[in-house]
């Protein structure tokens, strides 16, 4: 027989940080086997009976637990409406005739430009910057949907680019992420891109990678990776100061487990692209709040499309000095035929997958114009690479949405997936919408859907063994396989377990709430 510990025992803090804290008390519906449930049952027939009515399914999906959104830029998930807010607060002034934002410094160059404190008496300047810093409007931007996309973030990056903001923007993503029942959050952004940058063009480049690593480190990018870390550090203690964490007014993004992602800008020069590869690894070997990293902006830019395998073969050469880093990569992203030339539509997923070793793919939106498309798709399985589906952004930037997206071909090849929200500020949306739209575009049940969202766990890249014996969650692993999530009690095997891994107790925390959505009379 088991012994079983009391409630108290069982208050789990992740090491993120002392604002990051959730119970892992709460448990699901049923134990190892975790077999169909009729709390599950009735779930799953609601959705049915609802199927044709979306404002009822955003209801649904908006309460349902969703785990974990895993593919999130943190600037480009800020709605410019808070941008605004701090570019006030801030002392910044607003060029009217450009329709954008002046630096403080800079604010008496024209008479003409004013306080952004006055933006809300000037709602048709207010509205227009909205309109250049995100895609709401689309229709009257004059532009295709990919270059408005591409081009919001440079409104708003003297805001989002710099330290002062960052904790801001990381309690309102948090926030929002909790007011969706999402847990657990990795988020993209760049720490020190500057400074690596201007060491690799110090350094030179050299088509000998690794005589080129032993000069970065040579010169001083051990020393960037120690203020890198320290960044972070700062940052997890400011968030955790801004969103009240462990105080009596304590915000709802406190309970949301934070991670970050690290990315290096892709359209850069070979050696500051290099010099940037090779610091993000550094830092994420070394730092445990960094968990991977990641390749960012257009895979369409012309040096991006040139250098694409040169990256990847300098991906395949650092992940064989880091073994342990986790690389998630956008790949097939903003590639659609006539976008750019077909040859550049044939290799750059299977490069990915095979010479950079990507755990995940963000996006995949080409892969049926790869070389040999189902046996790369096997092989994902066979190796269980992760696809990051983001369908607003995919459907906006490439105009690939409904049977022109391939999620049909991933579900039905066993490649894993799961829904995430890209840029959900730029986009206006949140990752309960991706839900709603993979439930009425491809005709998901509530048990699709459950599978997604534990795929963001499952696949994530939080550190320790999963609560899972295999990625079909269907029996929990033998130290929690007895235990009935739901009670007030849990095994001492089963909480020893949970204490050693971060992955099992955002598993087990996600269960939880599986248990108390089923258990709902009314999920409205």
């Amino acid at each position: 027989m088991h012994r079983r510990a009391p409630l108290s025992l069982f208050l789990g803090i992740l090491t993120s940080s002392s604002c990051f804290i959730f119970s892992v008390v709460a448990q699901v519906p049923s134990n190892s086997q975790h077999s169909s449930t009729r709390s599950e049952a009735e779930a799953a027939s609601w959705l049915e009976a609802h199927r044709s009515q979306p404002g009822a399914l955003r209801a649904f999906v908006q309460r349902m637990p969703k785990g974990g959104d895993i593919h999130s830029h943190l600037s480009g998930a800020v709605y410019a409406e808070h941008y605004l807010e701090w570019a006030a607060t801030d002392g910044y002034c607003v060029n009217p005739k450009m329709g954008t934002l002046v630096e403080p410094k800079a604010c008496g160059q024209d008479s003409n430009y004013f306080p952004a404190s006055e933006l809300l008496n000037r709602i048709s300047v207010y509205d227009s910057l909205i309109n250049r810093w995100s895609t709401r409007n689309l229709q009257f931007a004059g532009k295709s949907g990919h270059d408005q996309f591409f081009e919001a973030f440079s409104g708003f990056g003297s805001i989002s680019d710099s330290m002062s903001r960052r904790d801001d923007m990381v309690a309102s993503v948090a926030n929002r992420a909790a007011s969706q029942h999402i847990t657990y959050l990795e988020l993209m952004l760049t720490v020190q891109g500057s400074e690596v940058r201007q060491l690799g063009r110090e350094v030179g480049w050299n088509k000998d990678l690794q005589e080129m690593h032993r000069q970065l480190l040579k010169r001083g990018l051990t020393k960037l990776v120690t203020l890198g870390s320290q960044q972070f550090a700062q940052l997890e203690g400011e968030v955790s100061k801004t969103l009240g964490c462990g105080t009596p007014s304590a915000q709802a993004g406190c309970a949301v487990t934070v991670r970050y992602v690290q990315q290096t800008t892709r359209t850069k020069s070979p050696v500051e692209v290099f010099a940037q590869l090779a610091y993000a690894f550094a830092l994420a070997s070394s730092d445990s709040r960094v968990v991977g990293i990641n390749l960012v902006a257009p895979e369409d830019n012309p040096i991006a499309l040139r250098d694409y395998t040169l990256q990847m073969q300098m991906l395949q050469f650092l992940k064989r000095q880091y073994p342990n880093v986790k690389v998630t990569l956008h790949a097939g992203e903003t590639l659609t035929l006539g976008l750019v030339p077909t040859e550049d539509l044939r290799f750059h997923i299977r490069q990915a997958v095979e010479m950079a070793q990507a755990s995940r793919i963000g996006h995949g939106v080409d892969i049926l114009f790869e070389e040999r498309p189902f046996e790369l798709m096997e092989q994902m399985r066979r190796l269980g690479v992760l696809v990051e589906i983001c369908l607003t952004s995919n459907e906006v930037i490439l105009n690939v949405q409904g049977d022109q997206h391939p999620f049909r071909e991933y579900w039905k090849a066993g490649v894993p997936m799961t829904l995430a929200s890209d840029d959900e500020g730029i986009s206006r949306i949140d990752l309960s919408h991706e839900y709603l739209l993979a439930t009425t575009r491809y005709g998901l049940g509530y048990k699709d859907l459950k599978r997604l969202a534990r795929n963001s766990l499952e696949y994530s890249f939080a550190p320790g063994n999963s609560l899972w014996k295999s990625p079909e969650f269907k029996a929990m692993v033998a130290a929690c396989a007895s235990d009935t999530p739901g009670k007030t009690s849990i095994s001492q095997g089963c909480s020893a377990f949970l204490q050693k891994s971060d992955r099992a107790r955002i598993q087990w925390q996600l269960e939880s709430e599986f248990a108390r959505f089923e258990s709902l009379q009314n999920w409205l």
